[in-house]
């Protein structure tokens, strides 16, 4: 198994919905013009609980590496 990151931008409610998802930390920041570090030490504030919301996630899924061999045949 292979983590894979994600980062999104999620709405301000008790939902949070997606409304950007990315790949990589750079795509977000150019979609938001944000700057790569205020989007990362919100989401490091966040998961520290110096802050109650961020608008920014970062997730983490596995991947299987044998999915990615079959999506090539």
């Amino acid at each position: 198994m292979m983590l894979k990151k994600i980062y999104m931008m999620v709405t301000r409610d008790e939902y949070e919905l997606p409304i950007l998802i990315t790949d990589s930390i750079d795509e977000l920041a150019e979609k938001t013009g944000k700057s790569k570090n205020s989007i990362l030490s919100s989401i490091s504030h966040y998961l520290s609980g110096r802050y109650p919301y961020s608008p920014y996630r970062r997730i983490e899924i596995e991947e299987d590496e044998d999915v990615q061999d079959n999506e090539d045949t």
